[in-house]
């Protein structure tokens, strides 16, 4: 910690900056402390602050911004000069900002002119690093709320939720990295706040899951996560979506020693979320009756359809998600609308459109 207060105290003389209390008081109109205010804050934290810079306190974590701006550096670089550094080349200009610093600013140009080139010591993208707090740049998005942090992560990384555990792949430059990340919720929660249907399908991609697992861990599967069926079923423009026909093309690759050719397939299919939907609101009535009737309205109409296309009686239903297998084509995969027999909703109407549905055999 003495490294950070010789540096604090090296980038306040730059700044000519000449006492603590100055210092504080530029912190405090930071976190939108005005006018006398500011400087009553600075008294009451002289002495808190002088103990966090010798190490008898922890710096608080609401200093940690505020001092970043004022030194344009990060509190990475504040306690070691040594923590980032940029690949000898004549187009590289050294950033003395952490990435915590472009979350919460937040600004589209700088997270492609700037942060694009803010590298880790061993010349990769630091997006998948962890701060002097253990937390990645997925989590200060979160915390800021970095509405342009995401479609930057969209845009340039490809950024998408894969497989059935909660890791994020990005596909940048060289290869795939895999991060996991705890707060999924609250990221999805963001996405789906920025009202972009579209993009928040293409990163939490149920498609992927259903045709390349056939099914959801309860354990650790945000397809199966009680707040996030939530999150759809609130948000009017995501549940919509979940009634779309479309095709879906699924890349199966083949890794080891030897590259092989990527397999590649077709389907055509609605959301393969709508299952878990339709009985998480069949356990939820109260809240999600009229989501629960206009799921089951539609899928009796879904599922008489595609029980037309296919040849019935070679035909089962491999697991809870409402997978359709064939025992002649191995390649087909459809998907139908299916309620779960085991829940007793006690409404009558509900029941009714239940007994509706078209069924299929199951293995």
């Amino acid at each position: 910690m003495n490294n950070l207060k010789n540096n604090i105290d090296h980038y306040m003389k730059l700044k000519g900056i000449k006492m603590y209390s100055h210092l504080l008081a530029n912190i405090a109109r930071e976190l939108g402390i005005k006018g006398q205010d500011a400087y009553e804050f600075a008294n009451r934290e002289k002495s808190n602050f002088s103990k966090m810079l010798k190490g008898e306190r922890p710096l608080k974590y609401e200093y940690i911004i505020p001092l970043e701006k004022i030194f344009g550096i990060s509190l990475a670089r504040l306690s070691d000069e040594g923590a980032y550094k940029l690949p000898v080349e004549k187009e590289n200009v050294p950033f003395n900002k952490g990435f915590r610093y472009y979350a919460y600013l937040d600004d589209a140009q700088l997270y492609k002119s700037e942060f694009d080139l803010l590298l880790a010591e061993d010349g990769k993208s630091i997006i998948t690093r962890t701060d002097e707090f253990g937390k990645t740049f997925l989590d200060y998005v979160v915390e800021y709320h970095s509405v342009n942090g995401v479609r930057y992560l969209h845009e340039c990384y490809g950024i998408k939720l894969r497989w059935y555990y909660n890791q994020f792949e990005f596909n940048k430059d060289k290869g795939i990295t895999w991060i996991n990340f705890e707060n999924s919720i609250g990221f999805a929660r963001l996405v789906a706040s920025m009202n972009d249907v579209e993009l928040f399908n293409d990163i939490y991609d149920s498609y992927n899951m259903f045709y390349a697992c056939g099914y959801y861990d309860v354990g650790s599967c945000i397809f199966a996560n009680n707040e996030f069926l939530e999150l759809v079923l609130d948000n009017e423009g995501i549940f919509k979506s979940v009634f779309e026909e479309k095709p879906y093309v699924f890349e199966l690759s083949n890794f080891g020693k030897r590259k092989k050719q990527v397999e590649a397939k077709t389907y055509q299919s609605i959301n393969p979320i709508i299952n878990s939907c339709l009985n998480y609101a069949l356990n939820h009535l109260d809240k999600y009756k009229q989501q629960a009737i206009t799921m089951l309205k539609f899928g009796i109409n879904y599922n008489r359809k595609k029980a037309s296309t296919i040849d019935y009686d070679n035909c089962y239903v491999c697991n809870e998600l409402g997978a359709l297998k064939s025992f002649k084509d191995a390649d087909l995969y459809e998907l139908i609308v299916l309620a779960n027999a085991e829940i007793e909703t006690k409404d009558a109407e509900i029941e009714s459109l239940i007994s509706q549905l078209p069924r299929f055999k199951k293995i």
